[in-house]
């Protein structure tokens, strides 16, 4: 095989250690969150709320009413954050040993203070690693299945992506990697307080997307000019398990919304969460799309893939209804430490299909990519019109006649409805 050839040449001197093994946030299995109704003189629409509050005086008074419902209950008060977006601000409180966590929420949900309430839940990414990693100095442009089965090259001439901001909610992202340096907007970590975590799969899924368009070295991302904003909500547990919280992935939704961003992509899955829910609504009432990945393992393909309004994206045709299918087996893309690997799965699909929205976003030339109208950007390509082959020289045609590519049902995304 190319790829393997390709390997066996590339040279793994001075190869960048990677970063330090992210520790896991403490167990969330005894933790719960609490939503407080937000005075609405306080949510300022695209108002960028950090770690903080807009004033002092507000956040004590919230606080106090946290600790008091927290107290009621027997409860301690972790942490919080404002969810703007939605009109609530966010508490996580520990429910001791020996209290039923079911019992605790309920009790909560009668609190006429309390908006509602609900576990923290886990969430993990979707894809692997299947060679390890590997120091380049040669292109991987030629091994990346976009560039042949869509066409990239030809796909560049009408549209990089410029301008468009892309939220990656994820891992962490190595921002000073060959294929990524000065690419990344926006860098937030929700899950500690360390700055520039660099992982493996926030690192592949932001450099499909958007790394640069060099074709002399590494890969070329789908959109290598989109504005990319790394916003870290998961942490690997191991080499092989990358895990997010509901509430570290709020955070990261809520500042994706304060960012305005275009494109949201969660290449991630897990049970139907109320919170993150909410917040995926509020984005697409804001003009984004949010992409993402099925798991396959999990009924309706899980959560966020399985909500209303989300693009749904896996790796294997034919995985459902309103399902998109994206070339993701043996993708070169970056890791962490100046390195690359191959990677599949349907959190490197779901990627792909982001590049692609923001490539149509530049030329639509509007800030407004409202999800209602995600689907008709993917024209199927089928005679009975019941599944078909998204042909990705078709989707931007219709923004750029002019383009110049070879439409055909072969190597493109496929969509069943």
């Amino acid at each position: 095989m190319a790829r393997v050839a390709l390997l066996f040449a590339l040279a793994f001197a001075g190869m960048v250690a990677a970063a330090d093994e992210t520790p896991a946030p403490a167990d969330a299995s005894r933790e719960i969150l609490v939503m407080l109704r937000l005075p609405p003189p306080h949510y300022r629409s695209g108002a960028n709320y950090g770690g903080g509050y807009a004033d002092d005086a507000g956040r004590a008074a919230r606080r106090r009413i946290a600790d008091g419902v927290a107290r009621a209950q027997g409860l301690a008060v972790l942490s919080g954050w404002p969810m703007p977006a939605i009109g609530v601000d966010c508490y996580v409180l520990r429910v001791p040993a020996g209290a039923d966590l079911d019992e605790v929420v309920k009790r909560l949900a009668n609190d006429s203070r309390v908006e509602w309430a609900q576990p923290v839940q886990r969430f993990r990414a979707l894809g692997t690693s299947i060679e390890p990693p590997t120091a380049a100095k040669a292109s991987l442009y030629s091994l990346q299945p976009s560039a042949r089965l869509w066409q990239l090259d030809d796909l560049h001439k009408v549209s990089t992506g410029r301008g468009v901001r892309v939220a990656v909610i994820d891992s962490g992202v190595d921002a000073t990697h060959p294929d990524l340096a000065g690419r990344i907007e926006i860098e937030r970590n929700f899950v500690d307080a360390r700055e520039h975590v660099a992982e493996a799969h926030g690192t592949a899924v932001a450099g499909i997307i958007g790394a640069h368009a060099d074709r002399g070295a590494g890969v070329v991302g789908i959109a290598p000019q989109a504005k990319l904003l790394a916003l870290r909500a998961c942490w690997e547990e191991s080499a092989a398990a990358t895990l997010c919280s509901s509430f570290t992935l709020a955070q990261a939704l809520q500042a994706a919304i304060a960012a305005d961003a275009q494109v949201i992509n969660l290449s991630l899955s897990g049970p139907d969460d109320r919170l993150l829910a909410r917040l995926i609504d509020a984005a697409g009432e804001r003009g984004a799309i949010i992409v993402g990945a099925v798991d396959a393992r999990a009924p309706g393909g899980g959560f966020p893939a399985s909500h209303a309004g989300v693009l749904a994206v896996s790796d294997r045709v034919g995985a459902g209804a309103a399902v998109l299918s994206a070339p993701a087996d043996d993708v070169p893309a970056p890791a962490p430490g100046a390195r690359w690997n191959f990677v599949s799965g349907s959190s490197f699909a779901a990627a792909q299909v982001a590049g692609m929205l923001a490539l149509a976003g530049q030329l639509e030339r509007t800030p407004d990519m409202r999800q209602s109208s995600a689907w008709a950007r993917f024209p199927a390509n089928s005679p009975d019109g019941a599944a078909g082959y998204v042909d990705a020289c078709a989707t931007l045609r219709r923004a750029a006649p002019a383009l110049n590519c070879f439409s055909s049902r072969e190597g493109t995304a496929r969509v069943s409805r």
